[in-house]
This record gives structure tokens, C-alpha cells and sequence, in this order.
């Protein structure tokens, strides 16, 4: 329409380029015009991946153990490393050490205390998922003490295995203390029995002596001793002491036997041992609606710590004295079948703590009434499956790290479909994930309602984490940790010291990091942190180890690293205006000497886990047969991954550039032109 006039004026200015300023004005409406439809483009890009090949490197102590030179060591890295850099140009090669944790190489050490190959290929399967991985090539001795057999961990993987064997088969001159078995927890006044089985190999026609003694400020006082005759080459006995309880706190013990000319190694002569010594028994009354699986798994973890003993009853056959009990733990009570009132009425009146698990059973309405930590608005004939995420904001007690990176894997409980809603001064240990998602539904939370205290566990299957943490690690520790900090912080009556410092347990082993929280409240008893907390550290031989807690939100963390086996005071202190606070107390590590109980190789599980994957093993000079081998499969070769984006095309920038050229065009042609 701004051309028409002009086509019929051949002494217009720009006549001769009429049709080419048409075209150019007819593009950029155009395009404008198009552009305002907000029309979509898709795109496509095409992406290689790599098959991936996983070097597991084992780092722990037996490896070291079976080299004879410390050079072997750097050997021992320096082969993988050289397999490494013959895959890397056609395979992306990833390296991991295995030790208690699975984590990225990064320094030549063997120095891990225990040894984990089956959480490794967990690791792997996890990381890698739905990925392209091509092979895992192991090197280690095959010596495992954690986890389940890696020829089950295995079993269905779809991936390529090699094994590189190293350490040495021969069976060693070696006298050992294999296993010792005691309770964890002793009464004072009481006694308790250890037994310590001693093994030994190659050594037959000595006679050894088997001693306990108790260790107390660094110096050590003889308990006993017994003598036994080696009569075999393969000998195996027990050595059984009963020893009394005299007082209470973290007793020091040390069980040892004879060492002997030729043994490859002093280290599995010596255990040190540590049992916490309580003053008293609590009772937790364990109250169900019906029968369930949850009721054994909870009463066996409180029971291992013996500081408690379980009572178990049913509703309706109920007959127990609250009054007598620290704790009440109500399993899906109140129920639709029966409200409970007359043991609330009880609890209320001898005050008492109270731990909530809801079920299927549940009556929500009544619950909602009893208590004021969560309120649950649901339907209750749907479920979710809800697995824990740690809220890292809870502050009442401290997990171990073991038994966080443990509970993240437990299998899901079953709760309510519905809305959770906190009260505002509800401290919440576990939040519920949905599927993938995270929300902020709590899952285990705690509250108080004057001087009772209360939890409430929004689901039922804790038999289901039971057992997934024994088939993980052969025990139930992490599972055990959460029953009983929860049982513990319930029944301990309410703690009104303006100061407070708890370690994150009594007994760590020696692969554990010392890890302590604190709390500081003011004269309204709100929580703060605006001043300095020290902490003295200090061992049996008098040394001491100097920290400053760290500030965290409105209270404080200390992680101490690792400390050497043996016995520890601490001491923490603070001041707030003019008051100073300290708080006094001790712990224990205990060495885990795993890796010094086995120290013969298992090939012979390295070469099943080769053959059952298409695989080989070979010795630690042969490493160069795996990297031809991998190099030649033509099965293993790179994935095509096609990725589509769209994206809408007023975003894309050269449109707008295409634009404004056509309108500069159309102005320079007229210009030049004289049209303007």
C-alpha cells in the first residue's frame, strides 16, 4: 500500500527499486505479524555418550597388609592408573576407592578400616543409572567385612566385570583374636560376661596366653588370664572371663593375647573394648491396637540397648500402671475400633511422655485431639509410600553420619493421603518424599505440652527398615540409633539447663568422625548462639585437643574429625552476660580392626564375580589384557542421545536482528535513493 502510488511514477525518487523495498517492508510486517501469533520452534540435538568404564580401587588396610614393600603401594596405583589412560580416548573412565565409604580417587592411601565391595557397585548402579556403562573393573583382594557378598550385590547387572587380584593366598603364620562378644551396656554393682575367640594358623606346638585387663586414666589393672595349647595348624577356641561392674560411665577394657615369632601381623593380637555402664533400668510400655510386625521390630531395637526393657500390651487387654513407665509408645491408638481414653487419662495424669504411630487403623479425628505436634487432615482409604528425608534444621538430638547416609535408602511407610500440618513449635526429625518429590509433610516430629513431651510417627513399616539395614550392613544400627534416640529423648524428663552439650553417641569407632551439638538459652529460655563455645578434648594420656563449636542457625555443631582408639573427657564452656556455663563428659573410641581379622586373599570370589559377568581376572602385571579386551569388544561402543527443546521464537535473537536489518535496508535503499 505505500509503494502502489509509486509504481505508476517512473520519475519517482526510487521507481527503479520499488519492488525490492516492497518485498523488503512485506518481509518485516510479515515477520511482526507472524511473530505476535507466538508461534513455538523445536529443535533437535544429538549427543554421544561414551560407554562408561567404573575402576574400583580397594584402599583398605589388607591390601596394605599383603604388599611385602611399601613401594608395592605405588605400584599397586600406578597400574590402575596407566589402564585408566589406555581406555580414556573411546570409553569415559570414572575411579572410585572402596573402603567403609565408596568416593572418588583422590590420594594413593590404603588406609580404610573396613571394606564395603558390594555398597561400591551399589554406588555405580545408582550413579549411573540408565546410562551407558560398559564395564567395572575391580582391583581389591576380595576381602569384604561389610555389606552383603558382592556375587549378590551383582546379580543383575548388565555390565562387563574384570577383576584385578592382588594380596597374597598363602595361609600366614598368624595368632588372632577373631570375635569378642559382650554387651554393649553393663548395671553398676552388676557383672557381665566376654567371650574371645581366638583363631590361629600355622602356628601348632605353642601355648598362648589369653589376658583382659581394665584400662582407667592410662594406666592398666590385670583382670585374668587363661592359657591355651595351639594343637593344630587351623586352631579355633574361646577364652570365656566374667567380669564385675564397679562403677558407672565408659569402662575401658583390654582383651589381648600372646604374639609370636613369625606372625604376619601384631595388630589382631590386641581388642581394645568399651561397654557404657548405666546406674538403672527404664521401662517403656509398648501399647498396641492389634497385632504387627512393627511391634517386634520396635521392642527388639529398644531392648538392645539395655538400658530399657519393653513391655508389650494390647488395648484391649490392658492392665498396666503408667504411673510405672518412662515412656508410653500408642501403635495406631487411638483406632477406629477403640478411642483409648482410658490410658491417655492416664498418661495425662502421671504425666507421662507419649510416642504416637499412626496405621491403617488409625482414628485421625481422635488423634488431631490428643495431641498438638501435627494435624493430619487425610483420607483414609488411600496411601502413600513416603520414604524419610533428614530435616537439617532438627536440633534436638544428632544422628550419626553412618545412620544418615543409611536412612535415606530405607524403604517407604505407608501413610495417610492427605494434608500434614505443624504446629509452629514442632521439631521435625524426618520430612516425607513422595516418589521423587521432597516435601514438607512431616514424617517424625516432637513436640511438648507443658511437661510431657510427645512424638508422632506419621506411618507405619518400621519392620521394613529393620531389616533393609541388616541386609545392608549384616546389623541394625542405624535402626536401632533412631528407635532409641527417640525413645531416649521421650523418656528423659525435661532438661531446663540453660546450657547443654550432647555427643552424637557414647562408643564411635575409629572410621567415625566425633561429632557434638550445643544448645544455649537465655533468661526467656529462647535458644541463641551469640557467643563463643570452646571445647577441650582430652585423652587417657593427658593430651589435649582444643575446638571451637561452629554457629548453626540458633545453635551449635562441632565435628572433631577422627581420634585414635582409647578413652575421652570433654569439656565445653561458655558465657552469656555474666554467667559462665561448663558442661563436663565423656565417650570412648573403639578400634574397628576389621581389616586385621581376614588376611588371606579371595581370589576365588574374584573370579566368580568375573566369569558371572562375561569378565576375567587377572593379576595386577596383567592389567594390559583387560585394556585390549575392552579396546577390541565392538559391543561396547557409543549411544546417540537425541534431545528436543522448544523454545518460543520471540526469544531467539536473530530474528529480531533479521528484522531490524530488513528495516535498515529498506531505509538505506530509499536514502541512496533520494527518497527521503
Amino acid at each position: 500500500m505505500l509503494y502502489r502510488n509509486d509504481f505508476k511514477q517512473e520519475d519517482a525518487p526510487f521507481f527503479k527499486y520499488r519492488k525490492y523495498l516492497t518485498a523488503l517492508r512485506f518481509l518485516t510486517v510479515l515477520g511482526i505479524l507472524l511473530l505476535l501469533l507466538s508461534p513455538f520452534i523445536k529443535s533437535r540435538n544429538t549427543e554421544s555418550q561414551k560407554p562408561i568404564v567404573a575402576i574400583l580401587v580397594d584402599k583398605s588396610e589388607s591390601i596394605r597388609n599383603g604388599f611385602k614393600q611399601k613401594a608395592d603401594t605405588l605400584t599397586y596405583f600406578d597400574k590402575l592408573n596407566a589402564l585408566r589412560k589406555k581406555l580414556e580416548d573411546k570409553f569415559e573412565v570414572v575411579a572410585f576407592t572402596i573402603g567403609d565409604k565408596t568416593e572418588a580417587l583422590a590420594n594413593k592411601t590404603l588406609n580404610a578400616k573396613a571394606t564395603n565391595i558390594s555398597g561400591a557397585f551399589e554406588q555405580i548402579n545408582d550413579q549411573f543409572y540408565n546410562q551407558n556403562i560398559g564395564a567395572v573393573v575391580l582391583a581389591s583382594d576380595g576381602i569384604f567385612n561389610q555389606g552383603i557378598n558382592p556375587v549378590y550385590a551383582t546379580t543383575n547387572a548388565t555390565y562387563n566385570i574384570y577383576t584385578v587380584a592382588v594380596g597374597d593366598t598363602t595361609i600366614p603364620k598368624d595368632l588372632k583374636i577373631e570375635n569378642v562378644f559382650y554387651n554393649k551396656i553393663a548395671y553398676l554393682n552388676d557383672q557381665f560376661a566376654l567371650k574371645a575367640d581366638i583363631g590361629a594358623t600355622n602356628l601348632s606346638g605353642n601355648t598362648v596366653t589369653v589376658s583382659l585387663s581394665e584400662v582407667s586414666e592410662g594406666k592398666s589393672r590385670p583382670l585374668g588370664s587363661k592359657s591355651m595349647l595351639v594343637n593344630s595348624n587351623a586352631f579355633y577356641n574361646a577364652a570365656d572371663f566374667i567380669v564385675p561392674v564397679t562403677k558407672t560411665g565408659i569402662a575401658h577394657y583390654v582383651i589381648s593375647v600372646t604374639s609370636l615369632n613369625g606372625e604376619i601381623t601384631y595388630k589382631n593380637n590386641t581388642r581394645d573394648i568399651f561397654i557404657e555402664v548405666l546406674d538403672g533400668r527404664q521401662k517403656i510400655l509398648l501399647l498396641a491396637n492389634s497385632p504387627h510386625p512393627d511391634i517386634a521390630a520396635i521392642k527388639t531395637a529398644v531392648e538392645a540397648n539395655k538400658n530399657y526393657s519393653v513391655d508389650v500390651q494390647f488395648i484391649d487387654d490392658y492392665t498396666a500402671k503408667v504411673a510405672e513407665y518412662s515412656l508410653v509408645i500408642l501403635h495406631q491408638l487411638p483406632s477406629n475400633t477403640n478411642n483409648a481414653q482410658r490410658v491417655i487419662a492416664d498418661i495425662n495424669a502421671a504425666k507421662k511422655s507419649a510416642w504416637f504411630i499412626v496405621g491403617t487403623m488409625s482414628n485421625l479425628g481422635e488423634l488431631n485431639k490428643l495431641q498438638n505436634t501435627i494435624t493430619i487432615s487425610g483420607n483414609i482409604n488411600k496411601y502413600n509410600n513416603v520414604t524419610p528425608t533428614i530435616n537439617k534444621d532438627f536440633t534436638l538430638f544428632t544422628l550419626s553420619e553412618n545412620t544418615q547416609n543409611a536412612i535415606v535408602k530405607f524403604p517407604p511407610l505407608s501413610v495417610f493421603y492427605g494434608d500434614y500440618k505443624s504446629n509452629p513449635t514442632a521439631k521435625t526429625l524426618f520430612n516425607q518424599k513422595i516418589n521423587a518429590v521432597n516435601t514438607d509433610y512431616p514424617l517424625l516430629s516432637f513436640g511438648e505440652n507443658g511437661e510431657q513431651k510427645n512424638a508422632l510417627l506419621c506411618g507405619e513399616g518400621l519392620w521394613r527398615w529393620k531389616l533393609y539395614d541388616f541386609m545392608q550392613n549384616k546389623n541394625n544400627e542405624a535402626f536401632q540409633e533412631i528407635i532409641n534416640k527417640t525413645i531416649q529423648y521421650l523418656s528423659v524428663e525435661t532438661d531446663k539447663r540453660p546450657f547443654r552439650v550432647n555427643a552424637a553417641k557414647t562408643i564411635f569407632a575409629d572410621n567415625e568422625a566425633i561429632q557434638f551439638d550445643a544448645q544455649l538459652y537465655n533468661a526467656n529460655f529462647e535458644m541463641v548462639n551469640g557467643t563463643d563455645v570452646d571445647m577441650k578434648i582430652k585423652d587417657e594420656a593427658g593430651k589435649t585437643y582444643d575446638f571451637k563449636f561452629n554457629k548453626n542457625d540458633n545453635y551449635y555443631t562441632l565435628n572433631a574429625g577422627f581420634l585414635p582408639s582409647g578413652s575421652y573427657k570433654y569439656s565445653a564452656s561458655t558465657k552469656l552476660g555474666a554467667n559462665a556455663y561448663k558442661v563436663d563428659g565423656q565417650f570412648s573410641v573403639s578400634s574397628l580392626q576389621l581389616e586385621e581379622i581376614n588376611t588371606v586373599a579371595d581370589f576365588k570370589l574374584l573370579n566368580s564375580l568375573a566369569l558371572a559377568h562375561n569378565g576375567k581376572m587377572v593379576s595386577l602385571d596383567e592389567t594390559d589384557k583387560i585394556a585390549e579386551e575392552l579396546l577390541a569388544k565392538k559391543e561396547l561402543k557409543p549411544i546417540l542421545y537425541d534431545k528436543f527443546s522448544t523454545e518460543s521464537a520471540i526469544n531467539l535473537k536473530w530474528i529480531f536482528a533479521l528484522l531490524i536489518l530488513l528495516l535498515s535496508l529498506e531505509w538505506f535503499i530509499r536514502k541512496w535513493s533520494g527518497g527521503y
